[in-house]
């Protein structure tokens, strides 16, 4: 067995609607690698395939997309299909579930991305939701995205917050039994960008409790942030390959 890594970006990138957003989304598509994009806040109602080639490299030929409400919200959900082929199961206004299956070694599991409402009465909404999925012990099943909610009020760098929501989204958390994926060398993910910024961790990335037998060494690495006012995120998964069988011929002198 070959032991490989395969890609996972994540993004809130503010907007899509604009050649310099379609250039620097292609630049960290290609410096993460990634063979599955996950794009929050796109502020578009329609994708289709012109419009997609404007900032995703040719290799992601299949995707799907929850489209914003006017300007507000909107998910991207790209994908390799040489890599994985995928299956939409669950589409929200906040949410999308994909399956998952390797083409190379038949592993199957589930990615569901978010992107929290910010207002009442969806936010409610929005936990009620997140807070219902129905994890089977086996499940392999990664939940990523732009919460918009934070899990302690040290999540930020200012004082304040709502000690409320940290209580309500740690007890979804605790109540789905899902484990965190810690933010490598970063405490923050969003800032307001004024001289004196406000930051906080609004990205969140969790997995089922089987994901961490069958891929432990999963981690989340920060990249360099441009043209949002969210950081891009790197997921690495290892995973392993089966080795090729080899077939020689023996060549015989007479």
């Amino acid at each position: 067995m070959n032991t490989r890594n395969w890609y996972i970006l994540c993004w809130n990138i503010r907007g899509i609607n604009a050649t310099e957003k379609w250039d620097a989304v292609r630049d960290k598509i290609e410096e993460s690698a990634s063979s599955v994009i996950c794009l929050q806040e796109m502020k578009r109602e329609s994708f289709d395939i012109t419009y997609i080639r404007k900032f995703a490299p040719h290799r992601f030929d299949c995707f799907d997309f929850i489209p914003s409400v006017g300007a507000s919200g909107g998910i991207l959900v790209l994908w390799n299909n040489a890599i994985f082929t995928g299956t939409v199961l669950d589409k929200q206004s906040f949410g999308m579930t994909v399956s998952f299956s390797s083409v190379h070694n038949n592993d199957v599991w589930k990615l569901t991305t978010v992107y929290g409402p910010c207002d009442e009465p969806a936010r409610t909404n929005f936990i009620n939701w997140f807070r219902d999925h129905d994890i089977d012990d086996l499940d392999n099943w990664i939940f990523l995205g732009d919460f918009n909610f934070y899990r302690s009020l040290s999540n930020r760098n200012k004082p304040g917050g709502n000690l409320s929501d940290t209580l309500v989204f740690n007890d979804a958390i605790g109540h789905l039994g899902l484990v965190e994926l810690p933010l490598k060398g970063r405490a923050f993910t969003w800032s307001n960008m004024q001289s004196n910024p406000l930051l906080e961790q609004l990205d969140w990335f969790f997995t089922s409790p089987n994901w961490t037998l069958d891929f432990p060494n999963t981690e989340v690495l920060p990249m360099a942030k441009i043209t949002s006012d969210h950081i891009p995120c790197k997921i690495t998964i290892s995973t392993s390959i089966p080795r090729a069988n080899l077939f020689r011929f023996e060549n015989f002198w007479v």
